[in-house]
């Protein structure tokens, strides 16, 4: 055998574990086709720092869309078909559509970019809008050509406004002409009916064929009976030719916007597609945020080390399957579905990277290994998984299995060969920082060969410290588990009384043999049984009795353990408290600050206000005195401008741009900005659909100022 193509293998072993499935549930929640695209070309991380960066901005992700917050990208297209085309595609002008496709994304950036760039409390969420792109002449300049819908707006020239305002009223005294000579008392028997018709563009009288020798004019149209004539009167021909042809010219002035709207795209179509591709990552986080609520999930803390531990976790697609069979993305009872999908427990890494699941079939052992593989993968992807808050998984290489009955009828393989071919490319690439998972490992072939093989195959990734989870109905690998220190025994529990299975996975012992407890159950002659026990303990060599004392050992250890997990809740419960308060008091003091340069501010403006009062009542001074009164009055107008408050006003009030949303106390409202005067410190903002004019003096720095509690903004996002 050559080389390993490792990632085509990775990306088997995601297909085996049915992540393009999680893919595809979580695309559903996107907002628009270049975000689907986006969730289905997600490829899971293996560097610690990316995917802690990734969850992060993950998380601050889900917090915004916890919040509500509307992201609104139902409407983004993808540029690409039309942008990065060939040089025939870049020849052609741009359609109205089209157009209006990159208006819509270049709004979306523009108006995302504002408002997330000012959310301090989201600082992942705040870096990534500092990338979104704006080119505002170019978008001014489509919003005012090209309407949501694909038209060409009358405002995309000054010429195309007035050809259409022509246009509109010649057609008006054609249609009154019309209305005015229908009842003529000259056409009475000669029309088929009274509604003015309009045929190729040409206002027309439906005339009855037999009576058109009463009307002059073109005939433009006939019904498919030929009975009725459309006619165009000949009094009204030359205003007719007068409205084609200001229609025609309208139409050669649309084709001259679309072309000159289409070199100024084509010139920043990198930008432009860059945009969209950050809109896409965007939304394709909001769909995980979606997922996340809908499934309630929670992001899991990844790291360095090897600790796999997982509390109450979940296979999302079992979730998945557990809602209405009619229902949408959106009908999912996640308490119902929680209620029916057994929760899995598990711990790899300390004191042991191996385990060794045996226990009945159909018991859900194939279910542990999926659950395990699949929210690894879904970690390293940034995805938050269906298991509760605190559990860790390791930051792996790559996750490789070997699950499912694959035989190959093309390579003429048999079940067990397809396997072995799999996991010789496995054994060939696995290393360390690798998470292998085998199902029914050794079966295929006789068993004796089949257990021999296998508990290689084990000593082989043991040796390697290759993070391992199997399955297997060979009690000789549980002896491999019992004489290896980091290799742990596990077993599907069985409900000796019910004859079922609980899914439960129970650590730290092997399972035991359920098909002599069911005969035992079912009336089996006990000689037989018992006689049955003796060969398979002596074929085992594990003594019965150590088995059930290690039995009684995990009935102790799941005490213990239940006893530590409600310390963990206790100690949860106490740190979600301290971090509460601690916002609490950091959102008090961020007030206090707040109200402390307010204050100062006050005083200072009080101060001014007496003396120039005092001003006011000495009247105009000397001539000579003057320079020094103007003097002082400018003095006066620094000290107002130079508080800490005012300079941040300052400073904000400087950095605005159109279209850039600010905060205005006095009106208790967050504005758009239309005009910025810096020479008269003074801000042209709408308010309610009317332009005003706000001083420099009267905005916030920041949206919403510290300590005052207002609905974060989002008009037009």
């Amino acid at each position: 055998m050559g080389d390993v193509d490792r990632a085509a293998l990775a990306a088997e072993s995601r297909g085996r574990l049915e992540f393009p499935k999680v893919l595809d549930l979580i695309a559903a929640y996107a907002q628009s086709r270049p975000g689907k695209e986006a969730v289905a070309a997600i490829v899971p991380l293996a560097d610690p720092s990316d995917i802690a960066a990734l969850l992060a901005l993950t998380g601050e992700i889900c917090t915004l869309a916890a919040e509500g917050f509307s992201f609104r990208l139902d409407g983004l297209q993808d540029l690409a078909p039309f942008l990065a085309g060939d040089e025939s595609a870049a020849a052609r002008p741009l359609s109205p559509d089209e157009l209006a496709a990159v208006a819509r994304t270049m709004e979306r950036s523009h108006a995302l970019g504002a408002t997330l760039r000012g959310r301090a409390d989201l600082p992942h969420v705040a870096r990534a809008a500092q990338e979104y792109a704006d080119i505002p002449e170019l978008r001014e300049a489509l919003a005012a050509s090209i309407d949501p819908q694909g038209g060409i707006l009358a405002t995309a020239s000054r010429e195309l406004a007035e050809l259409r305002a022509r246009a509109e009223q010649k057609e008006r005294w054609l249609r009154q002409w019309m209305e005015r000579h229908r009842d003529a008392p000259s056409l009475r028997g000669v029309l088929q009916g009274s509604v003015v018709s309009i045929r190729n563009g040409r206002f027309v009288f439906a005339v009855r064929e037999d009576q058109r020798h009463r009307v002059q004019g073109v005939v433009h149209d006939r019904s498919a009976s030929g009975s009725t004539l459309f006619v165009e009167p000949q009094q009204i021909i030359l205003h007719g030719n007068e409205l084609e042809d200001l229609r025609a010219r309208a139409r050669r002035e649309e084709a001259r916007i679309l072309v000159e709207l289409t070199i100024r795209v084509r010139a920043v179509r990198a930008p432009l597609l860059e945009m969209q591709a950050r809109l896409a990552k965007l939304d394709a986080g909001a769909a995980k945020a979606r997922f996340a609520i809908a499934f309630g999930c929670n992001l899991p803390e990844v790291g360095g080390g090897r600790a796999l531990e997982l509390a109450a976790a979940r296979h999302p697609l079992l979730l998945w399957r557990e809602r209405d069979a009619a229902g949408g993305i959106h009908d999912l009872d996640l308490e119902r579905a929680r209620e029916r999908v057994v929760p899995l427990d598990v711990a790899l890494g300390k004191p042991f990277f191996q385990i060794v699941i045996t226990g009945p079939n159909t018991g859900g052992k194939t279910v542990v290994l999926k659950t395990i593989g699949l929210l690894a993968l879904m970690a390293a992807s940034a995805i938050p998984i269906p298991a509760a808050a605190g559990s860790t998984i390791p930051c792996f290489r790559e996750v490789l299995a070997d699950i499912g009955d694959e035989q190959s009828l093309e390579q003429n393989l048999s079940t067990f060969s397809s396997h072995m071919s799999v996991i010789a490319r496995i054994l060939r690439v696995a290393g360390s920082q690798s998470l292998v998972l085998l199902d029914e490992l050794g079966a295929g072939t006789d068993p004796f060969e089949g257990a021999s093989l296998a508990e290689a195959i084990l000593d082989s990734l043991y040796a390697r410290g290759v993070t391992t989870c199997v399955t297997t109905h060979l009690g000789r690998l549980k002896e491999f588990a019992f004489r290896r220190r980091k290799c742990a025994n596990a077993a599907m529990e069985f409900d000796a009384e019910k004859l079922a299975p609980t899914f439960r996975l129970l650590v730290g012992v092997p399972g035991r043999s359920n098909a002599l407890i069911i005969a035992r159950r079912l009336g089996v002659l006990e000689s037989v049984v018992a006689a049955a026990e003796k060969l398979l303990a002596a074929s085992e060599r594990i003594d019965p009795e150590v088995l059930a004392g290690m039995e009684r050992a995990r009935g102790l250890l799941d005490r213990q353990r239940a006893e530590l997990e409600a310390q963990k809740r206790d100690t949860a419960g106490l740190r979600r408290e301290a971090e509460a308060e601690l916002e609490h008091l950091h959102a008090m003091r961020k007030a206090i600050e707040h109200e402390a340069e307010r204050a100062e501010e006050e005083r200072v403006l009080h101060v001014i206000g007496l003396v120039e009062e005092a001003l006011a009542r000495l009247g105009d001074p000397p001539r000579e005195q003057r320079p020094a009164f103007d003097a002082l009055r400018r003095l006066l107008e620094e000290a107002r401008q130079s508080t800490s408050l005012g300079a941040r006003r300052a400073a904000r009030a400087q950095a605005l741009r159109k279209g850039d949303p600010v905060f205005v106390p006095r009106y208790k409202q967050i504005c758009e900005v239309q005009k910025l005067s810096v020479a008269k410190r003074m801000l042209t903002v709408t308010m309610n659909g009317m332009a005003v004019e706000v001083p420099f003096a009267e905005i916030s720095w920041v949206l919403p100022p510290p300590g005052y509690q207002l609905e974060w903004y989002q008009q037009g996002v």
